[in-house]
């Protein structure tokens, strides 16, 4: 016979996934703190499976969208100018762009855990670096500290 007591430990063990979960922010901003401009404040983030982050831009005019993401995980767009938090389940390197600010290099990436898909995602980056114009360099800052 099942018991409350069988019931409760079933459900917090369920839930112990979720209870050290933290929430990051990334920052949507014209202006940065260093002076840069179109810019993700932080452009690269190492958070843990389950953790969440909540994207907050500056203006009406950011978005988050990713476009290299894990095998398996989901992809995500946030709508323009409105914070919205993207929980990430599965573990690996996911970069993202700003869409209409992305020839400016606005552009981030997060890591989830291991980088257990940085070839794909180095191949990946290689193709959205086309897409950049000014500030190519901060993709691959913040990807050489994906370890």
């Amino acid at each position: 016979m099942i018991t409350r007591r069988t019931i409760a430990g079933i459900a917090l063990l369920m839930s112990a996934p979720f209870i050290n979960a933290a929430e990051h922010t990334v920052n949507m901003v014209t202006s940065g703190a260093n002076g840069q401009t179109m810019v993700m404040e932080p452009g690269y983030l190492k958070i843990a499976k389950g953790d969440t982050v909540n994207f907050v831009p500056s203006d009406p005019s950011h978005n988050a969208q990713s476009i290299s993401i894990p095998a398996g995980a989901e992809k995500f767009t946030t709508p323009m100018g409105k914070p919205t938090k993207v929980n990430f389940n599965q573990e690996g390197v996911y970069v993202y762009k700003c869409l209409p600010h992305v020839p400016l290099g606005m552009v981030g990436v997060i890591q989830v855990g291991n980088a257990i898909n940085l070839e794909q995602t180095i191949a990946d980056v290689a193709k959205i670096k086309v897409t950049i114009a000014l500030n190519k360099e901060r993709l691959d800052k913040y990807m050489a500290l994906v370890k």
